[in-house]
């Protein structure tokens, strides 16, 4: 009797964990794949499908990130640019172009850590500063430093740090914060009562708006690492930043309101400013897309799509991470047979081995396909910026890989102009003087044993976030920027 009662159960447990994979999964390979393993395994299929099987990421994100876009966001009025594709991130992100009166790219720490700690200096009203790692170095305390005497001249001070990242990647700058009598807050901190350990739904962006007339992003952090120039700093990482004047100051400074909103419960003043003219540039009209879980659709990867699609000339993009699902490969194969000069630049050497090898995998069937893909040697480039034709420019906090554009909050800054298109061209141009094409032949001499690594560690490119936060936690001197 009693087996027959726990075959009974084995039983309703496998149909309905099947019955969930087939009417909730997207992908009609991986629904047979859960489908056939709950069925054929009565107790460990059902119990995986639990554990990985189910996308918790999407709803919990909806639960806990109580601040939604506005109306006046969702319902974008129609758009007259003269840039033809600047439809298509209205209609993918649902936000109009705004005004830019100035763009200022920075490249490294040596050129932004100090253009941001002179605003800083000079700031008489806010400085409102977001991060995915805060660190306790020789950058760290002076931000620290410069934040605390702007907070003694009647300065209102918010830094807004991720919880995973203040967490996994030491020396840590919160404690440090909070003695020096800042107002901080972690976004989602890891915590065991009352619980809260997502590894997933991180806050990745990386902003500064100073005064509300002055705004930053890109894809640095607070921390040394970005200082190529300084011998002292092993293992520097190189990036690009972009200082920015105008309307898109508010359009920053509400998505900072909006997440400081969500992990303090305090809502922020809306009275952003828009800034005089500068002459860095005439003008560039510009978009902010912020995407994330706890949105319905995936905004970044969208646009990615429709902006890959409308290339005709140049198609140059580079990124730390290229883990790309397969339409946006196929989008990229699209436009190269359509004869767009297409060009992926990566580092040669990435920072955390499984997350290499299973971009090495990914990239040997590329380049077989006839992808052309450039190698970038050391130092590490942790820059995401995409270049398309000689108008369209996009900059950001994203890695083109399923944890940025599915499960981390994120943001990409449209930039809608020749002068800024010409620059970032330039930019690429630099590295591929000092880069390699990889051959396509290449991936055919790798030894077996080598490709059979990289096509095991690609298994589990969705999963290699929380590998990489493992590798930072357990060992200080290899903590990644991501």
């Amino acid at each position: 009797m009693l087996n027959f009662i726990v075959s009974v159960v084995l039983a309703l447990l496998s149909l309905s964990a099947a019955t969930h994979a087939l009417t909730t999964k997207s992908d009609s390979r991986s629904a047979l794949a859960w489908v056939s393993f709950c069925l054929l395994m009565p107790l460990a299929g059902p119990l995986a499908y639990l554990l990985f099987g189910i996308n918790r990421a999407r709803s919990t994100a909806q639960r806990l990130y109580a601040v939604q876009p506005t109306n006046a966001e969702a319902e974008a009025a129609p758009i007259h640019s003269e840039f033809a594709r600047a439809m298509i991130g209205q209609r993918g992100s649902g936000k109009n172009l705004t005004g830019c009166t100035s763009v200022r790219f920075l490249e490294n720490g040596d050129e932004l850590f100090p253009a941001m700690l002179a605003d800083i200096h000079a700031a008489t009203d806010s400085v409102y500063l977001c991060t995915y790692i805060f660190q306790h170095d020789q950058i760290g305390r002076q931000f620290i430093s410069s934040l605390v005497a702007a907070k003694s001249r009647g300065v209102d001070i918010k830094v807004l740090v991720d919880g995973l990242g203040a967490l996994a990647y030491p020396p840590r700058a919160g404690k440090a914060l909070r003695d020096a009598g800042l107002h901080f807050a972690h976004f989602d901190p890891i915590r065991l009562f009352p619980p809260s350990l997502h590894i997933n739904l991180r806050n990745h962006r990386k902003t500064l708006i100073v005064d509300q007339k002055i705004a930053y992003t890109g894809g640095h952090n607070i921390s040394a690492k970005h200082l190529v120039n300084d011998p002292a700093v092993k293992s520097p990482a190189r990036d690009l930043h972009a200082r920015l004047e105008g309307a898109i100051v508010g359009d920053i400074a509400r998505a900072f309101a909006a997440d400081w909103e969500r992990s303090t419960g305090e809502a922020l003043e809306n009275h952003w400013v828009a800034s005089p003219a500068s002459p860095s540039f005439d003008k560039a009209e510009a978009r902010l897309i912020l995407d994330g879980p706890n949105e319905d659709n995936d905004k970044l990867n969208d646009v990615l799509l429709g902006v890959f699609s409308s290339a005709k000339e140049r198609l140059w993009l580079i990124t730390p991470y290229f883990l790309p699902d397969k339409d946006l490969v196929g989008a990229l194969t699209a436009a190269r047979l359509r004869g767009v000069d297409v060009r992926v630049l990566i580092p040669e050497r990435g920072n955390v081995h499984l997350a290499h090898w299973a971009s090495q995998h990914t990239l040997n069937r590329l380049v077989a396909d006839g992808l052309c893909l450039y190698l970038i040697p050391a130092p590490f480039i942790h820059s995401k910026a995409l270049v398309i034709d000689n108008d369209y420019s996009l900059i950001g906090s994203a890695n083109i890989d399923p944890r940025s554009l599915r499960l981390n909050f994120e943001l990409g800054l449209e930039l809608f102009s020749f002068e800024c298109n010409a620059w970032l061209a330039h930019y690429f141009h630099s590295l591929f003087a000092e880069s390699h094409r990889v051959d396509p032949r290449a991936p055919e001499t790798r030894p077996y044993l080598v490709r059979l690594r990289d096509a095991l560690a690609w298994l589990f490119s969705p999963y290699l976030e929380v590998r990489m936060t493992l590798i930072a936690t357990g060992s200080h001197s290899r903590a990644a920027l991501t």
